[in-house]
């Protein structure tokens, strides 16, 4: 893989904050929160899915793309909770501690599933989902 100057400052950026930040504890206090996004393109969805829950602040993961300009800044406990909210919001119940503590406390989330099958995400949360487990791969790991 070719890295231009950009990219690799991004990585020396990424791996420097990574280095010298906290290991996460196994409980949902050491989650670290995600700012909130601007939405700046958006579309409609034309038939939403009834087992997921709208109205939170992770909403735009369904409707567009997202972008490295939206993550650049987030730590891996950041994007470890994005990934996880798009599950979360189809109600899938976690086996990991952190994460089911985690979004147990969010006035949203109600856990009904051990596993969402994949058909049932859009193509916005198939690739957001894609994107942020490549972004771990590449940046964060």
């Amino acid at each position: 893989m070719k890295l231009t100057s950009k990219k690799m400052m991004a990585v020396i950026c990424l791996t420097a904050a990574f280095l010298m930040a906290p290991v996460l504890e196994a409980n949902a206090q050491d989650i670290p929160s995600i700012p909130r996004t601007k939405t700046t393109k958006t579309v409609k969805i034309k038939k939403r899915n009834p087992n997921v829950v709208w109205g939170t602040e992770f909403d735009y993961l369904s409707t567009r793309y997202i972008s490295y300009d939206d993550i650049k800044d987030y730590d891996s406990g950041q994007i470890r909770v994005l990934k996880n909210s798009i599950y979360a919001r189809h109600g899938r119940i976690f086996k990991d501690a952190a994460l089911r503590e985690y979004f147990n406390q969010q006035s949203w989330y109600h856990g009904t599933r051990e596993e969402i099958p994949a058909k049932e995400f859009n193509k916005y949360e198939n690739a957001n989902i894609a994107f942020l487990l490549k972004y771990e791969k590449e940046f964060l790991l």
